[in-house]
């Protein structure tokens, strides 16, 4: 837009921050208030500690196997940074993937498949929206909901669903460091050396959190 009205501006495209230490301890202190008010329900019924389910919006498995999308890596990578910073002994956990749509084959575990599991064996779950910085549609209706009447069908014992980071102060400091760091990147390096329509969902740099390459790179 602004090229079509003749502005010109430096741009450089902030990279991604699955491992950015405000995210994962906001991530943290969201998910141990979840995990321990589902732990005293546990105890009430008897039954072992719940199990947390770190649920991301899934994508087609072509995605990842075939354009190289670091998507899933880093979903895997927050997860068990958030899992460190809780230092639970003895945790169970999983990642898995919700919002599945049309007939192609998408990255897994489901998460309908994780809270049928859990059904038969009892254990209670504590689902967090990993992929999830606001509460939304897929918060509030699909995992609230719809995966809650599933988990009542199945007889999950417990399901407590953990609030996004939302406007959590360290999130929001995390997001600030993320800026600082590419005003940094853009005083030393200069403006991203291709455009938004060309870069895509690229990672802007080649980060440790990317595994895909930038347009034109070997």
């Amino acid at each position: 837009a602004c090229h079509k009205v003749g502005l010109s501006a430096p741009i450089k495209t902030a990279c991604c921050y699955p491992t950015n230490p405000g995210f994962i301890d906001a991530s943290a202190e969201m998910i141990k208030t979840g995990y321990d008010t589902a732990v005293a329900k546990a105890k009430e019924l008897g039954i072992a500690a719940p199990r947390l389910l770190f649920s991301a919006h899934g994508v087609p498995k072509a995605v990842i196997t075939k354009r190289g999308d670091p998507y899933q890596s880093q979903i895997e990578k927050t997860s068990a940074a958030v899992v460190e910073k809780l230092a639970i002994e003895g945790l169970d956990w999983k990642v898995c993937y919700q919002s599945r749509v049309g007939p192609m084959e998408w990255i897994g575990p489901s998460t309908e498949t994780e809270i049928e599991r859990a059904g038969k064996e009892g254990v209670g779950l504590v689902i967090v929206p990993i992929a999830f910085v606001t509460e939304h549609s897929e918060t509030l209706v699909e995992l609230d909901i719809e995966y809650g009447e599933l988990a009542h069908e199945k007889n999950v014992p417990i399901y407590e669903r953990v609030r996004t980071v939302c406007s959590h102060p360290k999130f929001i400091n995390g997001l600030v460091s993320v800026v600082k760091q590419t005003q940094v990147e853009l005083d030393q390096n200069g403006s991203d050396d291709y455009t938004v329509e060309t870069r895509g969902w690229w990672c802007p740099d080649e980060h440790s959190c990317a595994v895909a390459k930038q347009p034109g790179g070997a």
